[in-house]
C-alpha cells in the first residue's frame, strides 16, 4: 500500500489484538543499497523477537505472528520497488505495509497499540487536496499531495462548455414538453466572459460542475483549490456547494499547464492554510492555557485524552514518553525507556484524541510554535 489517509490510521488504531509490533525504517529506491533495507527490516524483526521474549510469552507465538514479514524481507522484487521509507504493522489479525516517500528513523516497538506518531507526521506534512482546474474546454480534478498528483476520472460529467449545454438544453427542453414552469436562474454580476449569452452558458456550466463535482471526490474533508481565469474561478465560487473550498486560487489558463505545475503551485496555498491552522490553535492555547482549558504538560495532557477532553493535540515528530496510566488516580508513572510493560503515553493520547473525534497535528519539533514540545486544546 503506498497512499496513506485518515482512514487508513483509524483502522489501526481500533485493532484490539496484541501485541501490535511498528516497524519503521529507512529504504532505498535504486541503485546499488536498494536491498539495505531487506537487511535492516530482518534485523528489526530480531528486535521484536527479543523484546517480546523479554515479556515472558511464548516464542512460537512471535514466529506465527511475524511470519508474513519475514516472508517480505525475502522478496527481492519488493525491496526493487520501494520508496524512500517503509511502516509495517504487525498482529495476529493484521498485516500492513506503507512504502512512503520520506525517510523513517529506524524503530520498533511492540505494544498493547500501534505506533502511529511518525504515520501522523507524514498526515500532517503530507497532507492531500483537491485541485479543480476549470475552462469553457476542459473541466479537471486532480487529488494530490507533497509528492504525487493524480487525475481523477469524471466519468459522465460534462467536461467542457459544449457539451454541458447539449445536456442543459436536452433537459430543458423535456422540462417544457412536461409542463415544468421552474426555469428561474441565480443572477451573477461583475464577472468578464464575453457576450451576456455567453457568461449566462458559463454560468450554467459552473452550476452543473458545482452540483455534481463532489460525487468524483472520494474523500470529502480535504481542501479544494480552484485553478482558471478570474472570472471562472469567481462564478465556480458563487455556485460552488464543496464545503473546503479554500479562497486562494490559482490564477490563469490551466488548459496547458502540467499537472506537476498545478499541484506546486497549490502545494503553496495549502502549506499557507495549514500554517495559518496551527498558528490560530497556538494563539487560542496561548489565549486559554491559564484558564485551565490546556496544557503544555505531558501528564495533563495523558490524563485529559483518557476523558476524551481534547479537541487539538500538537507533538513533536520526535515525542515519546514511557510510562503506564492508572486509571484510578488519574496518574501517569512515566519510565525512561520502553520497558516491556510500559506504553508510549503521547502515542496513547494520540489515539485517545483521534477516537474521540479530536484533531493530532505532528510536526517536526523546529517548526513547533513557541518553543512547545507538546500542547492540547481541552474541550471543558
Amino acid at each position: 500500500m503506498n497512499h496513506l489517509t485518515k482512514e487508513n490510521v483509524h483502522k489501526l488504531i481500533d485493532k484490539t489484538l496484541t501485541p501490535c509490533i511498528s516497524i519503521y525504517l529507512p529504504t532505498e529506491k535504486a541503485g546499488k543499497d536498494v536491498m539495505k533495507g531487506k537487511i535492516l527490516l530482518k534485523n528489526l524483526l530480531r528486535d521484536a523477537e527479543n523484546f517480546h521474549k523479554e515479556q515472558g510469552k511464548q516464542e512460537t507465538e512471535i514466529k506465527s505472528i511475524l511470519k508474513p514479514a519475514y516472508e517480505l524481507v525475502e522478496d527481492t522484487l519488493f525491496w526493487q520497488s520501494c520508496d524512500e521509507g517503509l511502516a509495517l504493522f504487525i498482529s495476529e489479525d493484521t498485516f500492513e505495509y506503507y512504502k512512503m516517500p520520506i525517510k523513517f528513523q529506524e524503530k520498533v516497538t511492540v505494544a498493547d497499540n500501534f505506533q502511529i506518531i511518525p504515520l501522523l507526521s507524514v498526515l500532517t506534512n503530507n497532507k492531500d487536496f483537491y485541485i479543480l482546474s476549470l475552462s469553457q474546454k476542459k473541466i479537471r480534478l486532480f487529488q494530490a499531495n507533497s509528492f504525487d498528483i493524480e487525475e481523477i476520472d469524471l466519468k459522465d460529467l460534462p467536461t467542457n462548455l459544449e457539451d454541458s449545454l447539449m445536456i442543459d438544453d436536452s433537459e430543458r427542453q423535456l422540462q417544457s414538453h412536461a409542463g415544468s414552469s421552474n426555469s428561474s436562474q441565480p443572477v451573477f454580476h461583475g464577472h468578464g466572459g464575453g457576450s451576456e449569452d455567453n457568461k449566462n452558458n458559463i454560468i450554467r456550466f459552473m452550476q452543473k460542475i458545482g452540483d455534481d463535482i463532489s460525487n468524483y471526490m472520494p474523500y470529502k474533508d480535504i481542501p479544494l483549490i480552484t485553478a482558471g481565469v478570474e472570472y471562472i474561478n469567481s462564478i465556480y465560487r458563487e455556485t460552488n456547494k464543496y464545503p473546503y473550498l479554500l479562497k486562494d486560487t490559482i490564477e490563469g489558463s490551466p488548459d496547458n499547464v502540467k499537472p506537476k505545475d498545478l499541484r506546486d503551485k497549490a502545494q503553496q496555498i495549502v502549506d499557507a492554510y495549514y500554517k495559518k491552522t496551527i498558528q490560530n490553535i497556538t494563539d487560542k492555547f496561548n489565549d486559554i492555557k491559564d484558564k485551565g482549558n490546556g496544557s503544555e504538560i505531558v501528564s495533563d495532557i495523558i490524563a485529559a485524552s483518557y476523558n476524551g477532553q481534547i479537541s487539538d493535540l500538537v507533538l513533536s515528530s520526535d515525542a515519546e514518553s514511557w510510562g503506564l496510566f492508572d486509571n484510578n488516580t488519574q496518574i501517569t508513572n512515566f519510565m525512561e525507556k520502553h520497558l516491556p510493560e510500559s506504553q508510549d503515553m503521547l502515542n496513547i493520547a494520540a489515539i485517545n484524541t483521534l477516537k474521540s473525534s479530536g484533531n493530532v497535528y505532528v510536526l517536526p519539533k523546529e517548526d513547533l510554535p513557541d518553543s512547545h514540545s507538546q500542547f492540547a486544546l481541552f474541550r471543558y
